[in-house]
């Protein structure tokens, strides 16, 4: 399962509110550094925002765990890894597994964001070629350390019980990555699996996020801009099926300094499951405790008003906070995104 992408109608915000994103004129400063097409590069720069992903991660980590520092995280879905990069940067102490089974996508990660971004740091960082849906308790019979851009063993064993099998303090699946399990039986696979692998000593998150409303079942095509780097992208949801609640989407990219476009450079096929399933199948699989934290998603709708730019959305909210405001609900039917947060608590015994 290659990850999927963030949906360009949840503009990503800094837990401290400020935005992540702005319609303005592209920064020459954060164009790639050739002129040759990379895709991964372009979306890294043009959609991603790894830094407003872990203050969330963090945020909720402390609100429902406790003020101890998480310093392991795995990503799941983890495509380029980008986001388990960022967080080992971001403190010596921290380490990350990032787990996708696009092999291309995990090499490339490797060199661009593993040493390239971490240098002599690189030790924090292990990426494995592997599907969420195995035990990955049992490497090495499942999966593949990503090393030097080549998939290979590891031959230190501290730095497979390190990364691989330590367990957990925060587990993500974002970018709405659980969409992309298709049956209810892989979604339950997949949430025990994960719950297995989190941090039950000292307490741990699990995090993933979903959208959902009239906005989220449209077809739409949509231009959005990454306010830190001044590169933008197109969102298309090309085709929606009510009845199976199936959505086709693709990102096109382009370059700021050739304007050479990418068409459909990422296309992904989404189930889109409900709160409800979702947190029915968290129930299942061992969750006893899911925050649900949400808000309104712009109307994504092009129109010679918005010449199909959306304005800057509010933050994310504690679904309890306004679970009996009409007015708000009603906002919400239209189109939302939302955080789950499962939450593990520490073994008190």
């Amino acid at each position: 399962m290659g990850k999927a992408k963030r949906h360009p109608s949840r503009s990503v915000k800094h837990a401290d509110g400020a935005s992540a994103w702005r319609l303005s004129a592209p920064s020459e400063t954060a164009a790639p550094s050739t002129g040759v097409l990379d895709r991964h590069e372009l979306y890294q720069k043009a959609v991603q925002s790894p830094a407003g992903d872990i203050s969330y991660m963090v945020k909720f980590f402390r609100q429902y765990v406790g003020l101890q520092v998480p310093l392991h995280l795995r990503e799941d879905f983890s495509g380029t890894s980008l986001i388990c990069a960022t967080w080992c940067k971001s403190d010596v102490r921290r380490t990350a597994l990032g787990v996708d089974v696009d092999q291309e996508a995990l090499q490339w990660g490797w060199i661009h964001n593993g040493q390239a971004m971490l240098g002599q740091a690189e030790s924090q960082l292990c990426l494995l070629e592997a599907n969420v849906l195995q035990d990955l308790s049992t490497y090495p019979d499942v999966g593949r350390v990503i090393a030097d851009g080549n998939s290979q063993q590891p031959t230190d064993q501290a730095q497979l019980d390190q990364h691989v099998s330590r367990p957990a303090d925060i587990i993500c699946a974002l970018n709405f990555s659980v969409f992309l399990l298709n049956s209810r039986a892989d979604v339950v696979k997949y949430f025990q699996l994960a719950r297995a692998a989190m941090n039950s000593e000292d307490g741990s998150i699990f995090l993933l996020d979903m959208l959902g409303g009239h906005a989220g079942e449209s077809s739409v095509k949509l231009r959005r801009q990454n306010e830190i780097t001044g590169l933008s992208y197109l969102w298309e949801q090309a085709k929606y099926d009510p009845v199976k609640r199936q959505l086709t989407c693709h990102i096109s990219l382009k370059h700021p300094q050739t304007s050479q476009v990418m068409k459909h450079a990422f296309t992904y096929h989404w189930k889109l499951w409900t709160i409800p399933e979702i947190l029915e199948m968290l129930q299942e699989a061992g969750f006893t405790e899911v925050h649900v934290w949400m808000r309104c998603m712009i109307d994504t709708a092009e129109s010679p008003q918005n010449n199909g730019q959306d304005d800057i959305e509010n933050d994310f909210e504690d679904y309890e906070a306004f679970a009996n405001d009409p007015a708000m609900l009603s906002r919400l039917s239209k189109g939302w995104t939302a955080y789950l947060v499962a939450v593990v608590q520490a073994n008190t015994m």
